[in-house]
Order: C-alpha cells, then sequence, then structure tokens
C-alpha cells in the first residue's frame, strides 16, 4: 500500500511540473495563463474591483501579478516570494487530499505526509531555483520587475517565432 501512495505522491509531483514547466519543460511562470489569471489577481488586489481587472491590459495584469508577489515592495522577486507565487497559483489545481488508507496506523500516515511534505518542497525549490536561472540576468538571486518583463517579451517572440516556423512547416508540407 506505501507503494501505492508512492506512486501517488509521484504523480502529484509530475501534475506540477506540467503546470509550470508544461510538457517541454519550458518555464510557465512567463506564460500569460499564470501571469495574467484574474481571478487569482482579485485574491490579492482587494482594492481593485473585478469590473477594473477585467478591463486592464495584458501588461496592467502582469505588473500587478509581480506587484502581488512582491511582499516586501523592493520591485524584485526572491526565491521565497517566487516560491508562494507558484504554490499560491496552483495550490487549487492539486488534487484533494487521499484518504487515508485503513491499514495505515497514525505513525505510519505523519510519515507519509512529512514525506510528500518533503518531495513537494525540494520540487518546488528546483522550479525557483530554474526560474531564477533563466531569468536572473544580473546574478544577484532576484527576479528584477525589468528582468522579469524582458524575459516575458522575449517568451512571447520566442512563441511568436515558433508559430510561425510550425506554420511554414505545414505549408511546406501541403505544398509538397
Amino acid at each position: 500500500m506505501a507503494g501505492l501512495w508512492s506512486c501517488l505522491a509521484v504523480w502529484v509531483s509530475l501534475l506540477l511540473v506540467h503546470n509550470v514547466f508544461g510538457t517541454d519543460n519550458e518555464n510557465r511562470f512567463r506564460d500569460p495563463s499564470m501571469v495574467q489569471d484574474k481571478s487569482h489577481l482579485k485574491e490579492h488586489v482587494q482594492e481593485l474591483t473585478q469590473e477594473q481587472i477585467n478591463q486592464m491590459s495584458p501588461e496592467e495584469l502582469e505588473f500587478h501579478f509581480f506587484k502581488s508577489h512582491d511582499t516586501d515592495h523592493d520591485l524584485k522577486l526572491d526565491g521565497l516570494e517566487i516560491l508562494a507565487a507558484i504554490d499560491h497559483q496552483h495550490y487549487h489545481r492539486e488534487p484533494a487530499e487521499q484518504p487515508v488508507p485503513e491499514h495505515e496506523t497514525p505513525e505510519q500516515t505523519r510519515a507519509r505526509r512529512y514525506r510528500e511534505h518533503q518531495e513537494r518542497l525540494n520540487f518546488l525549490t528546483g522550479m525557483v531555483d530554474r526560474i531564477l536561472e533563466q531569468d536572473d540576468t544580473d546574478d544577484d538571486g532576484m527576479m528584477s520587475y525589468v528582468e522579469y518583463v524582458i524575459s516575458r517579451r522575449r517568451h512571447e517572440k520566442d512563441v511568436q517565432a515558433s508559430q510561425q516556423q510550425r506554420q511554414k512547416d505545414l505549408n511546406d508540407q501541403l505544398n509538397q
């Protein structure tokens, strides 16, 4: 039975990998579906009405996403702030906690939950490290708002170029 729970923990971790890094191990911290999530923003920015949020441009949504996770107001996201943004963003997407197996003792339950917590923490800190490795261009251990914007715009250009290449390849195949 313990093997089943270990498999479940691995499955949840893979689900998180897909949600934050996508199937190509792409950093989705730059993904508009994450950084322009209006319902997530509303949870953090209470002074804005839903109507105001709905009228925001993508750039305004991204600014408020960044600002709402910049808890020390230094216009930089450190590892803990990035961790909180990712963890909060995907908290609601995770499956509900599974019931305790009927033959599992309280000690086994505590040990299993501790192990799952450690695996999740290791996974999330690895994601934060990867995000900073990719986006922290001045290597100060934090992502400034400027680095964030540059990364997002570079990502948009890369996505656009990739889509254009796929369209070109498809047209080439159709014309053969």
